[in-house]
């Protein structure tokens, strides 16, 4: 069943100082991606610049203020991470971070 707009994230934990993995409220599957993208995107008026698909693994290539980042989705954990593309955005990395928590 796809999400709704009920989608909450509920921890935002700091892998290492370049990588932030997200948990949600609900159980997701690669189908409410979708869902889960739109709702990051509003909480963080981040912009979409590419999309990345491969077999297991989906991503997007995404601009937040003057920093960029790859949000990404794993389809056999149904893990979600956003990681800096270079050092240079790890300050962007620690303000989405007080965004989303």
């Amino acid at each position: 069943m796809p999400l709704t707009n009920n989608i909450e994230i509920i921890n935002v934990e700091e892998i290492n100082s370049t990588t932030l993995q997200l948990s949600f409220n609900l159980d997701w599957t690669m189908d409410d991606k979708a869902a889960i993208i739109d709702h990051l995107l509003l909480s963080t008026a981040a912009k979409v610049l590419e999309v990345l698909q491969g077999a297991d693994l989906y991503g997007l290539r995404i601009k937040f203020g003057v920093y960029e980042f790859l949000l990404n989705f794993e389809e056999y954990s149904h893990a979600c991470w956003l990681e800096c593309l270079t050092d240079q955005d790890m300050q962007g990395l620690q303000e989405i971070k007080l965004l989303l928590s």
